[in-house]
């Protein structure tokens, strides 16, 4: 399997941004790391193995990107509010610098998000903020708030990035025209998931709002851990 690596200093976030990607063809997908990860994460846990004939065959092809969960959400030197405005820093930075470097590269516009536990949160975030510029938006394991993040502050920027609370709100049509047209959203969870509650909750928030999405429930013993992640990746992939 073909693999490079790439990256550049990002004027957004004033620091090298590197990633790998896996394939030259087939729909791109964008894979967030966990909390602890990099962009090394995903193949170093055996994550592309099982998807391994999908991207010779040249269905898929994933690029696999830093996060900056250190300096935003899990950084405790700094107030929550500069934590949400560091994550937007890094919304910025896939938008304009990202984004528009893979179209380039794979020829579409086409684009998936795949995240398992907090990386399934920025996967969900991201899409359900910018809809325009996402197809779909998978998320193993994932926790839709942000809340334990933030010490009891809570503003408007906090507000704009929990799914969890602003979905329950949200009424605006060119967002729900959005989800219920373009961007299809996948949770899965399992029966020893330490998310399963958010996900279930979740589940529930969509569902109570009308908006389309898929939801998978895996059972018999699958928790939160990459064994059973590298299981269940090629249902969705």
């Amino acid at each position: 399997m073909q693999h490079y690596m790439h990256g550049w200093y990002s004027d957004k976030l004033n620091k090298q941004m590197d990633f790998i990607y896996f394939g030259n063809a087939g729909a791109p997908v964008v894979v967030f790391p966990t909390t602890l990860g990099n962009h090394f994460e995903f193949s170093d846990r055996r994550m592309v193995e099982p998807i391994a004939g999908k991207i010779d065959a040249g269905l898929i092809q994933l690029f696999c990107i830093d996060s900056i969960n250190y300096d935003s959400w899990y950084n405790e030197s700094i107030h929550p509010h500069e934590k949400a405005r560091r994550h937007v820093l890094y919304e910025e930075y896939l938008i304009h610098e990202f984004l528009p470097y893979l179209r380039h590269k794979t020829g579409t516009g086409y684009l998936v998000l795949f995240g398992c536990s907090f990386g399934g949160y920025h996967a969900v975030n991201f899409a359900l903020k910018h809809p325009e510029l996402v197809d779909k938006a998978i998320s193993l394991s994932g926790s839709f708030t942000i809340q334990s993040f933030l010490n009891g502050y809570y503003d408007d920027l906090c507000y704009y990035n929990n799914p969890a609370h602003y979905m329950q709100y949200l009424s605006d049509p060119y967002y729900l025209d959005h989800y219920n047209s373009k961007t299809d959203l996948v949770l899965v969870t399992s029966d020893l998931d330490p998310c399963r509650e958010r996900n279930e909750f979740f589940h529930k928030v969509l569902s109570d709002r009308g908006i389309r999405h898929q939801y998978y429930f895996w059972d018999n013993g699958f928790g939160h851990d990459w064994p059973y992640w590298q299981q269940m990746i090629g249902h969705y992939l």
